[in-house]
């Protein structure tokens, strides 16, 4: 049998040992795969299926593309938020027969935790003008999109931007 102080110091030796284990760092997580190509490719694809949609008049296919708590943010007018509410604005806008929209992208940048990006482009819309003729307007916009719960990308900000019209000539 070991004397007690001999217990007493193996004891101590094994409370420090199990002390040192507890104090050292967890080992380092594998970070997710590096997705970044793979999700720039599908939002540029996305953005060639949501411009044929508003080519198409398709308001239902063309607000398919937002988050449900998504924002439009229309130069020199009210934000428009929610789905619903973006379905309804470009529907209305649809139904000008003067109507066209086409937009592309120029860069799409994913961010490496893969769960939010941003995408810059132009784009191109012809309404009627008071006078009932086409009026178009050329522009640049900022998207933001968001991963989803499914995987899919949603926009979750639109922010399109007119360009100044050109200088008259003389």
């Amino acid at each position: 049998m070991p004397s007690p102080r001999r217990f007493g110091l193996v004891l101590g030796v094994l409370t420090l040992a199990a002390c040192a284990q507890q104090a050292q760092a967890p080992p380092p997580s594998t970070p997710p795969p590096d997705t970044r190509a793979a999700d720039e490719a599908a939002i540029h694809a996305s953005v060639k299926e949501w411009s044929a949609s508003a080519q198409a008049k398709d308001a239902d296919k063309f607000a398919s593309f937002y988050a449900e708590d998504a924002t439009v943010m229309f130069e020199d007018a009210l934000d428009v938020s929610g789905k619903p509410a973006i379905r309804e604005a470009i529907g209305g806008m649809m139904q000008d027969p003067n109507f066209a929209l086409s937009f592309a992208a120029d860069k799409v940048v994913v961010a490496r935790s893969g769960d939010l990006a941003y995408e810059t482009g132009t784009y191109e819309l012809t309404t009627s003008d008071a006078k009932k003729k086409p009026a178009t307007e050329n522009g640049h916009y900022v998207v933001v999109w968001q991963k989803q719960a499914d995987g899919a990308w949603k926009v979750v900000q639109d922010v399109p931007v007119s360009d100044p019209p050109a200088p008259a000539v003389q």
